[in-house]
This record gives C-alpha cells, sequence and structure tokens, in this order.
C-alpha cells in the first residue's frame, strides 16, 4: 500500500518537476534584450489586517520573478491610520516597495 502511494507521489513531483523545467526553458527563450519595467499593485482601502502579509507576500514574488526592475507599488486608496502605518514599516524595511496615493501612481507609471 504505502509502495503505491510513494509511487504516485514520485510520479506526481516528477511530473511538476518536467512542467517547471519545461516553463522555465519557455520563459529563457521568450526573454528580451529590453523587457522594460515591471510593476505589481497592490491596493488597500480602508483597515485591512493582513495589509503587511500582502506586501511581503508581493516583494517576495518580486524577487523570486527573476527580473531585475521589478517594483511593488502600495497604493493608497483611503488607507486607515493603522494600515498606513504597517504599510509604511513594511515599505521602509523594503526598497522594491514604494508607498504613493492613487493620484501619485500615473505619474509613478508615465517615468
Amino acid at each position: 500500500m504505502f509502495d503505491i502511494i510513494g509511487k504516485v507521489f514520485f510520479s506526481l513531483l516528477a511530473v511538476v518537476g518536467m512542467v517547471e523545467l519545461f516553463r522555465a526553458l519557455l520563459f529563457r527563450m521568450l526573454r528580451t534584450g529590453n523587457p522594460g519595467r515591471l510593476f505589481l499593485v497592490v491596493s488597500f482601502r480602508g483597515h485591512d489586517d493582513e495589509a503587511e502579509l500582502a506586501l511581503r507576500s508581493a516583494a517576495e514574488r518580486v524577487k523570486w520573478s527573476g527580473y531585475s526592475d521589478v517594483r511593488v507599488l502600495c497604493v493608497d486608496k483611503g488607507m486607515d491610520a493603522e494600515t498606513r502605518g504597517l504599510c509604511e514599516m513594511v515599505c521602509g524595511e523594503s526598497s522594491e516597495i514604494i508607498l504613493c496615493s492613487d493620484r501619485e501612481l500615473g505619474d509613478i507609471l508615465a517615468r
């Protein structure tokens, strides 16, 4: 019984590994000399208990993306004081996260 479960689990891991290898090769082939700037936009409105987790998760996704010029934009669409304080704390710890208002978002994207 455990032998069959082990073989099924190993087979699933092998399939996932092959798919990931194919994805990595495909991304490598499609990469250009000028990838442009990438932005990951996270916006908050009102009170959000998971704002810190969302920003840290976005920062990790940026690190694992494989691109060199990626920024996380934390957009204030009317946060309360506690959520804004958490966002400012996380933005201060990480250089790839930029805190901006929804009016400043267009200026940042236009640069």
